[in-house]
């Protein structure tokens, strides 16, 4: 591992630092009102959020750094590989996270780890960017700990797969909890995963995919309904 390798992972953290800070003032802001799905308040307190975001924001950086420390030299080597291979890599990984995210996620909502973990995050009605990490630390670690698992399982991989899935695996996370949907086809895929996300914190069921929507749809948890305006205000 080099050093531009430990600076282009910092920059991806300030960067989901900022996209979280910009896409949550977006969302609290007038002037975007017309993007949102649905608007509201979360009924938690602004220092136990904050409490609870700090501690899960810091946690994944605590995992990362001990796996690149115990691990980082075995199953990451550095270089750029053939695009045939940098593809293979990055693809494999993210599908392999994504799998393994989709029965942990089902299985926080059986009615135990639902009381114990995920309910936690499903104090969450109306979404937002930064509510993304308003969670147990439990799933926190779990996530992060199933990204990392996907790495070793299919690793060696480049430190270039390693930062690419990085990016895509958190940014997203955050995105998909936006509560923001814009009309530019160009946003299409991104709207996609916040409808389908929003529907899912709203009837708290279905949608378990973090990524890709065919697991869904393969194992018959898929969901397109939209949550009712009148309803998701009340709820918010």
């Amino acid at each position: 591992m080099t050093t531009t390798f430990f600076v282009a992972l910092g920059l991806i953290f300030l960067f989901d630092t900022v996209l979280g800070g910009v896409l949550g003032w977006m969302a609290r802001s007038p002037k975007y009102a017309g993007y949102r799905i649905h608007t509201g308040r979360n009924p938690i307190g602004d220092r136990k959020r904050t409490l609870s975001i700090l501690l899960n924001y810091s946690l994944p950086q605590i995992m990362y750094g001990g796996f690149l420390y115990f691990l980082g030299n075995t199953i990451l080597y550095t270089g750029v590989p053939k695009v045939t291979s940098l593809l293979g890599e990055t693809l494999g990984v993210i599908l392999l996270y994504d799998f393994m995210y989709y029965f942990f996620h089902r299985a926080l909502h059986a009615p135990a780890l639902m009381r114990a973990i995920h309910g936690v995050h499903h104090r969450i009605r109306y979404a937002t960017a930064e509510a993304s990490t308003y969670l147990h630390p439990a799933e926190g670690i779990g996530g992060t700990a199933l990204f990392l698992l996907a790495i070793v399982i299919l690793g060696p991989v480049s430190n270039t797969a390693f930062l690419i899935d990085f990016f895509l695996f958190s940014a997203i996370n955050i995105y998909v909890h936006s509560n923001l949907s814009f009309p530019h086809p160009v946003f299409r895929l991104f709207n996609f995963w916040t409808r389908t996300h929003d529907v899912h914190h709203y009837y708290c069921r279905n949608n378990y995919s973090s990524i890709f929507p065919f697991w869904d749809q393969m194992f018959g948890t898929a969901e397109d309904q939209k949550v009712p305006v009148k309803a998701a205000k009340a709820a918010a």
